[in-house]
């Protein structure tokens, strides 16, 4: 039954199940890192979801959509950024009512375009489109699993790796982990914080719109109202879960995704269907407390060493 359930077929899904949880990761990542925490990306990509899904059925590119939906998304988090940084809102209140604003907005807009407060499908969606490149498709099982994804997928891989570089080894890295540590102490070397948190609450927004136009023109060619259904709530987890690093949050996002698909293949086993539905978030919910013992023990042995 398990060889049944665990295959390469499965690994080929959680990939990309996991790839928009995973590129929202990374922008939340960079906004933690700078200590801005952007609540809001499960907003965020519910309306890029959106705009993306609209515009590349009105215009018949994927690209146009794309961007549309990454534009639609910036313009939210610079709301955000605008009522915490300059207006001094409590970030997490704000990042909160942004999720609301982008549940009630596309519902709205859905029903007085289109006459329909539920779906959103048109013919003329035009999806991202899939890569299948010689060599990779080559490689046993890696090739299977890798081979066919969609562009958002890979990019979501090499942005991982780029992220990593920017972190650790340019001076924007330095700065924006210095402005997340302490603030003041960052300040008083000449950093000009407030800039810094705006440029990590809009790198957010930009993954964000990413990963939401992913879910709309990747995964599923359709909008559903409410359709990321908490995954933007998940990418947060993985950002705690992946130790705020690249490679860790990577990894967090491809367990959450794994958890997922698994879901969705025990489905068609005809497990039960309330079984299935709370896979992602009890995987959610066992990864968050295994960082907090795990935080729990760290604290422990710091403070047993300077006893």
């Amino acid at each position: 039954m398990l060889s049944e359930i665990i295959d390469v077929s499965l690994l080929f899904v959680t990939l990309r199940v996991a790839s928009p949880i995973m590129l929202a990761a990374i922008g939340g990542m960079y906004s933690d890192l700078a200590g801005a925490v952007n609540i809001g990306l499960e907003g965020l990509m519910l309306i890029s979801a959106f705009f993306a899904v609209v515009v590349s059925a009105l215009s018949g590119s994927a690209w146009l959509g794309l961007l549309a939906g990454v534009t639609a998304s910036l313009l939210l988090a610079l709301l955000l950024a605008f009522f915490s940084l300059n207006l001094k809102s409590d970030i997490i209140i704000a990042g909160f009512a942004l999720t609301i604003l982008a549940q009630g907005l596309s519902i709205f807009l859905l029903s007085n375009w289109f006459g329909d407060k539920g779906t959103f499908f048109s013919p003329d969606i035009k999806p991202l489109p899939e890569l299948f490149i010689p060599f990779l498709g080559k490689i046993p099982v890696v090739g299977a699993i890798l081979d066919g994804q969609n562009i958002l997928v890979y990019a979501g891989l090499v942005f991982v790796i780029l992220s990593h570089y920017v972190i650790y080894k340019t001076p924007f890295g330095l700065h924006l982990r210095s402005v997340g540590e302490n603030p003041e102490a960052a300040a008083s070397v000449g950093i000009n914080v407030r800039r810094v948190q705006y440029i990590a609450l809009l790198i957010s927004g930009l993954f964000a719109g990413l990963a939401g136009a992913n879910l709309s023109l990747g995964y599923l060619t359709i909008f559903v109202r409410n359709m990321t259904a908490g995954r933007g709530f998940i990418a947060l987890a993985a950002v705690l879960f992946g130790g705020r690093k690249p490679f860790g949050v990577m990894l967090a996002a491809l367990l959450f995704g794994f958890a997922d698909s698994l879901g969705n293949r025990l489905q068609s086993l005809n497990m039960p269907s309330q079984l299935v539905l709370m896979l992602p978030y009890a995987f959610t919910i066992v990864a968050m407390v295994i960082l907090a013992v795990r935080k729990q023990k760290k604290k422990l042995r710091v403070y047993e060493e300077h006893s």
